[in-house]
């Protein structure tokens, strides 16, 4: 009989153990990952503010160039149909 509870209470502490290494690294595995999701979303937010900065960029470029050639249009038009005689 005290071979039995011995071996049933080392069954029982072995069972604890395991479960408890297992539960903390769960929690850990959730944890880390809860982080690495973290940086990731902040990753693809800084590149996305990068992307669209470099858009507006542009389209000021583009913005800038368009009125350069309203004015040489408007420039010709004057000089081609407003002479003065």
């Amino acid at each position: 009989m005290e071979i039995t509870i011995a071996l049933a209470l080392s069954i029982l502490g072995s069972v604890i153990s395991v479960s408890n290494f297992a539960l903390t690294r769960k929690d850990k595995a959730v944890k880390d990952a809860k982080e690495t999701n973290f940086e990731l979303i902040n990753f693809r937010l800084n590149e996305l503010d990068r992307n669209v900065q470099k858009i507006l960029d542009k389209l000021d470029g583009y913005e800038k160039e368009i009125d350069v050639q309203i004015e040489k249009a408007i420039e010709h038009h004057i000089k081609e149909y407003h002479r003065k005689v």
